[in-house]
C-alpha cells in the first residue's frame, strides 16, 4: 500500500437518537397514505452477512446515486472502526476519485497510479491504494484512461473479467469491506466488479427508466452468476433521494416484489447531499446528522453483522 499521509480525521458515529427508519419486512402498500411512514424493508430470511466482505455498486444508468451510496456506507463502516477500501472503477466520472484523491493523491504526478494500472499489469492493488485523511478509509482511484479496459486486446488486458477477483484475491493486507463503485456501461469493468464481489447493491431512483436499467443490470449479474461466481447475489436495493409519494411508494412496491430477498432502504431526499458534493466532502462529514445519513447507517448495519472482538 501507498502510503502518503497520516489518517487523521475520525468518522463519526451517529447518535442512537436521531431520526433513523423504522424496520419492516415487506413494502407497505396497504396503510393510507397519510398515515404511511417509509421504512427499510428487511426480508424474514435476511441476515447479515459476515466480514470480509466486497460488495459492488450496480445499475446501467448514470446518474442514480451509486457513487453517494458507495461512499455513505464505506464512510458508515469506517466509523465503526473498520478497515475499508473503496475501489472506483467508473472511468465517466471517476466522481470518488474527484472527492477523496485530494486529500490523498501524490502531488507529483509521475508517482500517481489508478486502478487502470492494474488492469494492465504495471502495478498491484496494494501499490495503488491510498489511504485518505479519514481513519480506516482507503481508496483506489482512476480516471477517464480506465476505460481503455474496454476496448483493449487479450495481449493489453488478459482476462479482464476475472482480472479484479485475482487482484483482491492476492491482497492480504486484512480488509474488512471492499466497495466497488462500478460504471453505468455493462461492459468489461462492471462485470470484472460483479465477478469480484460477494454481494451486489444496486441504486435507484424514481422514474420509469430507472427501473428499466435495472433489468439490464439484472440480466447481466444472472450471467455473471450463472458463468463466473455463482455465490453472486444482489443483497441490498437503494433507492436514492427518496420522497415521501404516491410515485415513489408504488416503485418501492415494484422493487419489493423484484428483489424479495434484498434490503430495500429508501435514502430520503436531502438538499445538503448536493452541497456536500460540492464541496468534495462524504454527507456524512457534512451534515452527520442528515436524514440520508442516517438511512445509510441503518443500512451498513444490516447489510454486515458487527465485527467480534476478540478477548
Amino acid at each position: 500500500m501507498t502510503a502518503l499521509q497520516p489518517q487523521t480525521v475520525p468518522v463519526p458515529v451517529l447518535d442512537v437518537d436521531l431520526e433513523f427508519l423504522d424496520i419492516v419486512t415487506e413494502w407497505d402498500v396497504d396503510t393510507t397514505f397519510h398515515a404511511w411512514r417509509p421504512g427499510i424493508v428487511v426480508p424474514p430470511t435476511f441476515r447479515p452477512a459476515i466480514s470480509p466482505r466486497v460488495i459492488a455498486l450496480a445499475n446501467q444508468k448514470g446518474g442514480v446515486g451509486k457513487t453517494i451510496t458507495a461512499l455513505e456506507l464505506a464512510m458508515a463502516y469506517a466509523a465503526r472502526g473498520l478497515r475499508v477500501r473503496l475501489i472506483d472503477a467508473d472511468p465517466q466520472k471517476a466522481a470518488l476519485s474527484v472527492w477523496l484523491k485530494e486529500t490523498c493523491y501524490p502531488a507529483d504526478a509521475k508517482d500517481r497510479r489508478t486502478l487502470r494500472d492494474v488492469f494492465f499489469g504495471e502495478a498491484t492493488l496494494r501499490e495503488v491504494t491510498y489511504p485518505t485523511v479519514y481513519k480506516g478509509l482507503y481508496l483506489v482511484p482512476s480516471d477517464p484512461s480506465l476505460g481503455d479496459v474496454e476496448n483493449a486486446t487479450p495481449q493489453q488486458v488478459f482476462s479482464p473479467e476475472s482480472l479484479l477477483r485475482d487482484a483482491l484475491r492476492a491482497d492480504t493486507d486484512g480488509w474488512d469491506v471492499t466497495i466497488i463503485d462500478s460504471g453505468p456501461n455493462l461492459g468489461k469493468l462492471t462485470v470484472a466488479a460483479l465477478v469480484a464481489s460477494d454481494d451486489v447493491a444496486i441504486a435507484v431512483q424514481d422514474g420509469g427508466l430507472e427501473v428499466v436499467g435495472t433489468g439490464s443490470v439484472v440480466t447481466t449479474i444472472k450471467t455473471v452468476r450463472q458463468r463466473m461466481n455463482p455465490s453472486l447475489q444482489v443483497r441490498a436495493v437503494f433507492f436514492t433521494d427518496f420522497k415521501k409519494d404516491s410515485l415513489h411508494r408504488r416503485i418501492g412496491r415494484e422493487m419489493n416484489k423484484a428483489f424479495p430477498d434484498a434490503l430495500i432502504v429508501p435514502c430520503r431526499e436531502s438538499t445538503q447531499a448536493g452541497w456536500a458534493s460540492l464541496g468534495k466532502r462524504p454527507l456524512r462529514m457534512h451534515t452527520p446528522n442528515e436524514k440520508p445519513t442516517l438511512d445509510y447507517d441503518r443500512a451498513a448495519d444490516l447489510l454486515i453483522a458487527p465485527k467480534q472482538k476478540v478477548s
